[in-house]
């Protein structure tokens, strides 16, 4: 009895030494990190997206896009006539012939025209390189009609220039691919705007040139009558 007794025990004893070697599942630990791991990848993939997002807005605003703003760098003075091209009013004549410089060729001859129509004397001495007050602010005058001659018959084809340009451009505006594009097509509209006011501003101040000149052949003529009717 004794030695079946210490069989049992013995064998007891194996049993729940090698049950204590069977790995044990918990059931409520396992939930908790499938779950913890699930969310873990969730963030992993949203953190994925937001890179990918940042990357692609990092590409939409910056970089070159002269291929989406380069079409428009020319709009306003790229093509056709610009004031810039009137040489100063003081060397439009030289030696009694007009002298246009590097303005275009039709716009120098319109203003000729205009004003060899006019069939002008050189001199209202009728003397060459006359030093007298009257010639020299007749002179003056003449070469301001033919500078603001040139400046309108520039300017009249610069609108309708500018403006089939504008109207193409125009057609182009939101067909940019990104937001830089936009920006950069934006920023030389502005840049072309500027440059069309400059021009404006030239052709004004041919405008103030004119009425400078007419004032000055004013002021000529009471100075020659006050001399005419000073007694010497």
């Amino acid at each position: 009895m004794k030695r079946f007794l210490a069989l049992v025990a013995t064998t007891a004893i194996a049993v729940t030494s090698a049950q204590a070697d069977i790995p044990v599942i918990d059931k409520t630990n396992y939930a908790v990190a499938k779950d913890t791991a699930e969310k873990t990848a969730r963030i992993l993939d949203t953190n994925k997206d937001i890179l990918t997002t940042v990357e692609k807005t990092l590409q939409a605003v910056t970089g070159d896009r002269a291929g989406d703003a380069g079409s428009l760098k020319d709009i306003a003075i790229g093509n056709g006539f610009s004031v810039t091209s009137v040489p100063s009013f003081d060397s439009l004549l030289q030696s009694g012939m007009p002298n246009f410089g590097s303005m275009g060729p039709e716009i120098a001859k319109a203003a000729t025209l205009f004003v060899n129509g006019l069939q002008l004397v050189k001199s209202l001495s009728g003397k060459d390189d006359s030093s007298l007050a009257s010639d020299k602010s007749y002179e003056e005058l003449v070469k301001t009609v033919l500078g603001v001659s040139a400046l309108i018959t520039g300017s009249q084809q610069a609108v309708e220039t500018r403006r089939s340009a504008l109207e193409s451009a125009g057609q182009g505006i939101g067909s940019s691919k990104d937001i830089k594009g936009s920006i950069d097509q934006n920023t030389q509209l502005q840049v072309q705007t500027g440059l069309t006011l400059n021009e404006m501003i030239g052709t004004m101040n041919g405008a103030v040139q004119s009425l400078q000149a007419d004032n000055q052949r004013k002021l000529t003529d009471i100075s020659n009558t006050r001399k005419a009717l000073t007694y010497k």
